[in-house]
């Protein structure tokens, strides 16, 4: 039998491949991170309410996910953000689902607000 060879170095191939495998490992996760667009919670409480993604295909850094939640936390005055684990979400500009991280609210005072998170209102109600 005839095998066929690359033309990649072995580094680019193996890179490649390990990335691939992370990508479809996020795709196929079985942890869909869903938009919320009403957030109605009690003090205390804390719900999965957006997912928050690197470049297509790809999670995001930890530096980009400190910045992006201490600028939301700057707009809250309900509640505050947090980072859950990691999952995928539906995105338009990536055209399908791609890796992200959950974007979690934390209740901490009563008061509604609609806050812009990623681009997408989100109203926060907190009893």
């Amino acid at each position: 039998m005839k095998t066929r060879r690359s033309k990649l170095p072995l580094g680019l191939v193996a890179g490649a491949l390990v990335l691939s495998t992370v990508v479809a490992a996020y795709a196929d996760s079985s942890n869909r991170i869903k938009y919320q667009q009403r957030v109605k919670l009690n003090v205390g409480q804390a719900m999965v309410v957006h997912g928050y993604r690197g470049d297509c295909g790809q999670l995001p850094t930890a530096a980009r996910m400190k910045k992006s939640a201490e600028r939301v936390n700057a707009a809250l005055t309900t509640g505050r953000v947090q980072y859950g684990k990691p999952g995928v979400r539906r995105s338009g500009s990536c055209n399908g689902d791609t890796p992200a991280m959950e974007l979690i609210f934390v209740a901490t005072t009563p008061g509604r607000e609609r806050v812009k998170v990623f681009g997408d209102d989100i109203l926060f109600i907190v009893r």
